[in-house]
């Protein structure tokens, strides 16, 4: 089943975006802090999703590998420049309009201590800055990163990458467990600061290989089931509803005990069970998905630039500042309207 038919795919995209914007938005009050807990299984759906299609051949073969690899380390590397070249431009325009220092403003964004944070971290001000506050952009930089490692070594991927999904994720949550019950220091960083834990390591890469996983895996099971195969898995189905209604809802719980974290062991849970269920055949409407399939990727790179205008138009009174409970449902709809209805419209106008 290719991405190209599989629409349930499709529409988790369009839902997992708008928990994108959830995160940085955010509810008030407790009802913010479900939200919140409901919306970590995005970030690293849209992972496993990248890794679910990058071998979906199952191509043992390093030369196959780096083949495939190597065009969607350029295909991301593409669309990481053009995305942080927009946001630069927009950072140089929102100082310049305050009156900084462009000089001052770029040696603050690029100094030594940042460059560290963005090497080893994907984050730091090479990412973000003032003008908009949220490094979402480290999404693309791990994937950069993950599928670099994954041509490096690609003649002994097939030989590691279960051992090395497992080890990670336990360092992943063993990790978060310490932001609780034992921050400790490592290298002077606080091991509660988001990125320590948030970046192409303990997140890009375990939940890639997981996609690669997930794709060996269904594969495994089209060659041996055949023409039953969709029968086969359709008949789990109740198996995987259950698994990502449980993973939601443990998700709330670790929230409202643990406190906020990156990934919930109930976010690994729901993805595992959207990707079981993406094998089955399942409703996915006749809209939705379409809006996922042609705009997710550019409300996932540009809510935050919606976010940042709308915040700088509330800043200088020229809008009035929303309330935070409809601060999400204004970017949410401004990004539906600016990557998915206006691009339909245009391209109406264009052929008549």
């Amino acid at each position: 089943m290719e991405m190209k038919e599989n629409k349930f795919l499709y529409l988790i995209s369009f839902i997992a975006c708008m928990l994108v914007i959830v995160i940085h938005t955010g509810f008030p009050g407790n009802i913010g802090t479900l939200m919140e807990a409901v919306s970590r299984m995005a970030v690293p759906f849209f992972f496993v999703l990248s890794g679910r299609y990058l071998l979906r051949d199952g191509d043992d073969n390093a030369q196959k590998i780096r083949e495939k690899s190597g065009r969607y380390f350029i295909k991301i590397l593409k669309v990481t420049a053009c995305v942080y070249i927009i946001y630069f431009i927009f950072s140089i325009a929102v100082h310049l309009y305050l009156g900084d220092s462009i000089k001052e403003w770029l040696f603050s964004k690029y100094g030594y201590n940042e460059a560290l944070r963005f090497v080893l971290f994907n984050s730091g001000t090479f990412v973000y800055d003032s003008a908009f506050v949220f490094d979402h952009m480290w999404f693309l930089f791990a994937l950069l990163y993950v599928t670099g490692l994954i041509y490096i070594f690609a003649p002994v991927l097939r030989k590691w990458y279960k051992f090395l999904i497992v080890a990670l994720l336990v360092l992943l949550y063993f990790g978060q467990a310490l932001q609780t019950f034992y921050p400790i220091r490592p290298f002077g960083i606080s091991i509660a600061t988001w990125y320590v834990m948030r970046n192409w390591l303990f997140i890009g890469m375990p939940f890639v290989l997981l996609g690669i996983f997930l794709s060996d895996l269904f594969r495994g099971k089209r060659n041996e089931l055949k023409d039953s195969y969709i029968d086969v898995m359709s008949a789990k189905k109740p198996v995987f509803i259950f698994m990502t209604i449980f993973g939601t809802l443990l998700s709330i719980v670790e929230a409202f005990i643990f406190g906020k974290k990156e990934v919930y062991l109930g976010s690994l849970i729901v993805v595992v069970g959207i990707f079981l269920l993406s094998e089955c055949k399942v409703f996915s409407g006749d809209h939705l998905y379409k809006i996922g399939k042609k705009s997710s990727n550019y409300i996932y790179y540009y809510h935050v630039l919606v976010l940042a205008v709308v915040d700088r138009l509330s800043y200088a009174e020229i809008i009035p500042y929303p309330p935070m409970w409809l601060k999400p449902f204004l970017i949410a709809a401004l990004s539906l309207i600016l990557f998915y209805f206006a691009p339909i419209f245009i391209k109406k106008v264009k052929d008549r």
